[in-house]
């Protein structure tokens, strides 16, 4: 009350501020979709696969290793046998790659549908229609979607049995690699 920056009483009368609603016909909320929750695409039957990834390095290395021999094989050099010259470049390159990329990205969320794949990161979000992705790499532990500009893997962990049926339903036109 002593203080110079104690605040003033409002002297005005006037109204801060008013609020109105007009409604013409009342929503039924059992088909009114909730704020925040994504309606599914048209055509789509079944809802949106969504799933939080961390990547760890040991699966980097594996999707990198596999995609590797893909790449060899498609060249037409031999792939079976990866030499030293291979997995010593694997293991001093690939590490600072993937912590740059994980420092640069962080954790991912996925919201996947029949229409397209939608990443939210640190570096902001990607929406890829099916239309746009070059590849689809099924590998060991996880699918790699390949398009122009690079690729990104989807763990199978991040994915259950049913979604994993729905995924390769959803992506059975892209061309298999």
């Amino acid at each position: 009350m002593f203080s110079f920056f104690h605040p003033r009483p409002v002297t005005d009368s006037r109204p801060v501020a008013e609020h109105s609603v007009r409604q013409t016909r009342p929503a039924l909320p059992a088909l009114a979709a909730a704020p925040g929750i994504a309606t599914p695409a048209p055509g789509t039957t079944h809802p949106p696969i969504r799933f939080t990834v961390d990547y760890g390095l040991r699966e980097y290395i594996a999707v990198v290793h596999e995609h590797l021999s893909t790449v060899l094989a498609e060249r037409g050099l031999a792939h079976e046998r990866q030499g030293l010259c291979i997995r010593l470049m694997l293991a001093l390159l690939i590490p600072p790659i993937f912590f740059l990329k994980r420092w640069r990205i962080g954790s991912c969320r996925f919201e996947i549908d029949g229409q397209r794949l939608t990443r939210r990161s640190r570096s902001g979000v990607l929406t890829l229609p099916w239309n746009e992705v070059a590849a689809l790499h099924r590998y060991s532990g996880a699918y790699l979607v390949a398009t122009r500009r690079g690729a990104m893997p989807l763990p199978y962990r991040c994915f259950s049995a049913g979604e994993r049926r729905r995924f390769d339903a959803w992506t059975a036109g892209i061309r298999p690699a």
